[in-house]
């Protein structure tokens, strides 16, 4: 991967069989981001994604397996338990045009990866929310 920053912006390129989160979390860590809003587009192999179930608060995981176009990336950067986590979903298209989308666990690149990354100033983390089954953001300041 190669990136560049400018002032509140972050470039990314992402290189073929680099892994999409793991990168979008190494750059973040490198520049102490507090909080961070991301969008992507490229190509991607084998991406796992999920849906969240609300009624059993778990993620249905599902592998694709192949090459597909990355359409549309869009995540943040927040801090669970004290630690940099990247939340991200993704809209993707195979060959015949067919689109998926979902929580992406992770991906990786099969050709390009172009990501902005908008930096904030405030560092936001997230709250476990019982009723829900998540870490929701925690906008207290």
């Amino acid at each position: 991967m190669d990136y560049k920053r400018d002032n509140n912006k972050i470039y990314l390129s992402i290189y073929k069989d680099e892994y999409v989160n793991y990168s979008l979390l190494e750059v973040c860590k490198e520049n102490n981001i507090k909080f961070a809003w991301i969008n992507g587009i490229g190509a991607i192999m084998d991406p796992e994604v999920g849906y969240f179930d609300i009624r059993t608060k778990d993620y249905n995981k599902k592998i694709f397996k192949g090459d597909f176009e990355l359409t549309s990336l869009i995540g943040n950067l927040t801090y669970k338990e004290e630690a940099p986590l990247i939340h991200s979903h993704i809209t993707f298209s195979d060959d015949e045009f067919h689109t998926f989308g979902g929580h992406l666990f992770d991906c990786k690149i099969s050709a390009a990866g172009e990501f902005l990354i908008t930096i904030g100033e405030q560092k936001i983390s997230r709250t476990y929310n019982d009723n829900i089954g998540l870490f929701l953001w925690d906008c207290q300041i």
